[in-house]
């Protein structure tokens, strides 16, 4: 009696919990109406779409390059065709950090600091092709991001992170690292470089076949209003160009309550020799908004204005504008805007110039490479 009492129980208690179950899958929602449900409340956030498959409904930027009369000369703009998917990151300020042509070498650093290394051709335009040689398969991610590059006549390549460390590179090669802190410019004897960062105390740095030997140079503590030495408070761009040093950036001095942009000169001992950039509120075309690239382009001087997306062209001594063209013009880009933060001297003469350009739709921006010529 007692085993047929406790199977009564149990056939009892399994019919019970057979009802509760069945009531309760009755009344849960679906997983199909319960997201539903979490998509459509209040102040929920939409699901985030992968950066992959931005890519895929994005469609290429098309360019139509115009040519541009600089005084006398005929500039002009050619894309340079990038191999795959070409160079594409979230942000148009970052997809291209940096970039420098050694020989028919062109090296890019992109929105993570990677550099790739590519073979240009200018026959017919601007070909761009993997260096399989450069790095491994043309890819070389050194131990820090990289956000400038300068080189030296004999292609040695110094490749800067910042506020960290530089690293020399040749033939594709990490030979050693520098401590110098900054965005490292080197004389293109190879000897010795400066390095500044924006608002920091500017180095001079003296390179050697394996090691370096930085020392602050004459603008120093610029963030410093009480300690501060030397003309400038923000240093936004730097080159050496005929053994003398170009200082881009914010002086000390303000003007009509202004902080204008202006270039500096000095030599390597760190006297001043001249200036040139309007500190007129018109800005003009001899103005600037934000010096991002200096380089030698013929006898002359180029400036890029990555905020004016604007190329400008001074006589290498400062005391001579001669003439201006707009980036987004020249380049044939659709609509004005455009983050243009380099400039780089081939050996031709030629000028490599980025811009970076969100495509439509946003979420995708393409690294655009153009060709410059006729300066």
């Amino acid at each position: 009696m007692l085993h047929s009492t406790t199977r009564t129980l149990s056939f009892g208690l399994g019919l019970v919990l057979t009802a509760l179950l069945a009531c309760k899958k009755e009344s849960a929602p679906s997983a199909a109406s319960s997201s539903a449900s979490a998509a459509a409340a209040p102040g929920a956030k939409p699901a985030s779409v992968p950066f992959a498959d931005k890519v895929k409904s994005s469609k290429p930027l098309a360019v139509s390059p115009v040519a541009q009369t600089l005084g006398s000369k005929k500039v002009e703009a050619s894309p340079c065709k990038v191999p795959g998917d070409g160079l594409l990151a979230p942000s148009a300020s970052s997809v291209i950090q940096a970039l420098e042509i050694v020989g028919d070498q062109l090296l890019v650093a992109d929105h993570e600091g990677v550099i790739h290394g590519y073979k240009v051709s200018t026959a017919g335009g601007c070909q761009l092709s993997v260096d399989t040689s450069f790095g491994v398969g043309g890819v070389l991610q050194l131990p820090r991001k990289i956000e400038h590059f300068s080189k030296t006549s004999a292609g040695v390549v110094l490749a800067s992170s910042g506020i960290f460390e530089t690293y020399v590179l040749e033939n594709g090669k990490n030979r050693f690292g520098c401590k110098a802190t900054g965005h490292f410019e080197v004389d293109p004897g190879g000897k010795w470089g400066i390095a500044p960062w924006v608002n920091s105390t500017v180095e001079i740095v003296e390179l050697g076949a394996d090691s370096c030997k930085p020392s602050d140079w004459v603008l120093k503590n610029l963030s410093d209003d009480a300690k501060r030495q030397g003309s400038f408070k923000n240093v936004n761009t730097s080159a050496i160009i005929g053994g003398k040093i170009f200082i881009g950036g914010i002086p000390v001095e303000k003007v009509d309550g202004r902080e204008p942009r202006i270039v500096a000169i000095f030599d390597k001992a760190g006297k001043e020799l001249g200036r040139f950039g309007s500190t007129d509120k018109s800005f003009g075309d001899d103005s600037f908004g934000w010096i991002h690239g200096l380089s030698a382009c013929g006898p002359n001087v180029c400036a890029v204005d990555g905020n004016f997306r604007r190329l400008s062209v001074w006589s290498s001594d400062g005391k001579k504008f001669l003439g201006a063209v707009k980036l987004t013009t020249l380049f044939g880009l659709p609509g004005s805007v455009a983050w243009v933060n380099d400039i780089a001297l081939a050996k031709d003469g030629a000028l490599f110039i980025p811009a970076g350009v969100d495509r439509a739709g946003g979420g995708v921006a393409e690294g655009l490479i153009f060709r410059v010529t006729g300066l």
